[in-house]
């Protein structure tokens, strides 16, 4: 069978809109350019992903990583690729304005008998045809419509997902990078404890060799040093933990070594927009999941319009063009004669179909349609209202991360000067080492502290971004116009 179509109304200029299609390429955000003209996309290199993508020789920022799992983390290709099935499902939609034709053709051989008085009229032979068939429906109160317009939603839906999907991947390795990184610094902290541990115990054991120091004050020293060395294997097991989680979410082989930037210099945000409910007003505005959430509700809408027009008749135009061929054909008796023909046939039909009673199908297909945009109205109000107490908490969180940040490092200073004094005043025998030992564990703690209260900030205020509904580069850059600003 062969089909051909040829192109009705819509006007294809209508069809051609930028917004109806899938994205450029699963590391490209989508982008409605009714709304964001101009804006170009940056296409996906051809090169394989161990050529173009990773360089273990690069020092990583945060953007960078983000560009490499947009590129690599298969995610982005099941989303892309939900996209663009998506952009063929509406295709598939508006090929119904279309008319169709179909070339058809077949062949037989025939043999007849037929009792007569006397004997039998027996006949035999082959025919053939070839021909068109042409079917168009002409008008149909809005059902093409509406399943149109119900596909271009989900299209739409489909590429705020997509859009989404960036965003998720972009806060997922935020967040493993900062955890990390953490690890890292931990483990340089844990080094720093350890010799310090080490110079403590040395110098009780050298105090014990005059005679100035006893034997459990070197037990305990030695103490402290070993459980500041577990301390260390202890984080650098965690960095192994860490970096799995991170290249997980980056989508390559734990096997990669990577450069990453150092902790320590990344900039952390300034300070909070004084009003969560600007933040909140912002998000509901951007957030691609809800904006996803309205296009199925849109989409849900158009149901409802199709599932009222079934009620409705519809008009099509038919016809049929062929010829038919006879060969051979001969009949006996009266005699053995054959004879052949052939013979140009044709139809044209206005057909009108209008279903009068079908045991109610169509009112309930109109109550199902209708409860399913309701349900879709709900989903979305709930989204809403997940979106706003994700925004507070997050805030919140950040909020309280800053303040603890300035007591993280008002108590790290204070330990690192008791330290020092505790350890000159040991030396000079003014302290016991119980006194020594009790400092190097507070300052232990503070350096922790310190680390931990960096990268929960810096966690809270992805978190803040993500759930604002951020792009998924721009708003959690680390080189000052990002997470190294004010917050939204």
């Amino acid at each position: 069978m062969l089909v051909l179509t040829a192109c009705v109304s819509p006007s294809a200029a209508q069809w051609d809109e930028p917004s109806l299609s899938a994205p450029p390429a699963p590391a490209v955000d989508w982008h409605d350019d009714t709304i964001t003209a101009g804006i170009q996309q940056l296409p996906l290199s051809s090169r394989s992903l161990e050529e173009s993508q990773i360089d273990t020789l690069q020092i990583y920022d945060l953007p960078a990583l983000v560009d490499l799992a947009l590129h690599a983390n298969p995610e982005t290709r099941v989303s892309w690729e939900e996209a663009k099935a998506a952009a063929a499902r509406l295709e598939r939609n508006r090929s119904a304005w279309y008319p169709t034709l179909t070339a058809m053709a077949f062949g037989q051989y025939f043999k007849t008998s037929f009792p007569i008085p006397g004997g039998a009229l027996v006949s035999d032979g082959h025919s053939s045809y070839g021909g068109l068939d042409l079917a168009w429906t002409l008008f149909d109160f809005g059902r093409r419509e509406a399943q149109v317009d119900a596909g271009a939603e989900r299209l739409n839906a489909a590429n705020f997902a997509f859009n989404r999907k960036h965003q998720e991947i972009a806060y997922r390795v935020a967040s493993s990078f900062f955890a990390y990184q953490a690890a890292v610094a931990k483990v340089t902290a844990a080094q720093q404890t350890f010799e310090s541990a080490s110079v403590s115990s040395a110098s009780v054991q050298a105090k014990l060799g005059k005679g100035l120091a006893t034997r459990p004050d070197l037990l305990l020293a030695l103490q402290e040093q070993a459980k500041s060395s577990y301390d260390l294997q202890d984080a650098r097991g965690s960095v192994l933990q860490a970096k799995a989680d991170l290249t997980t979410n980056l989508g390559i082989s734990p096997s990669y070594t990577l450069k990453l930037i150092d902790l320590s210099k990344l900039p952390l945000p300034a300070g909070l927009e004084p009003s969560v409910e600007k933040i909140v007003d912002q998000a509901l505005e951007q957030r691609p999941d809800l904006m996803a959430r309205l296009a199925e509700l849109r989409a849900r809408a158009a149901e409802v319009k199709k599932a009222r027009a079934e009620f409705w008749p519809k008009f099509s135009l038919g016809g049929t063009i062929g010829n038919q061929y006879w060969g051979n054909v001969r009949t006996n008796p009266p005699g053995n004669e054959t004879y052949s023909a052939s013979n140009l046939v044709g139809t044209a039909m206005l057909n009108v179909e209008w279903t009068l009673f079908d045991g109610f199908e169509r009112s309930n297909a109109v109550h199902e349609a209708e409860a399913r945009k309701e349900a879709s109205r709900a989903e979305l109000e709930a989204l809403r209202l997940e979106i706003m107490r994700d925004i507070w908490k997050a805030y919140a969180d950040t909020k309280t991360a800053l303040e603890k940040r300035e007591f993280a490092l008002a108590l790290l200073k204070a330990a690192e000067e008791s330290y020092a004094a505790t350890q000159e005043s040991y030396t000079h025998g003014f302290s016991t080492v119980i006194e020594l030992l009790s400092a190097q564990k507070d300052l232990a703690r503070a350096r922790y502290t310190e680390i931990d209260s960096r990268a929960t900030l810096l966690r809270s205020a992805a978190t803040l971004v993500y759930a604002s509904g951020g792009q998924s580069r721009g708003d959690l850059n680390t080189d000052g116009e990002g997470l190294g600003r004010s917050l939204p």
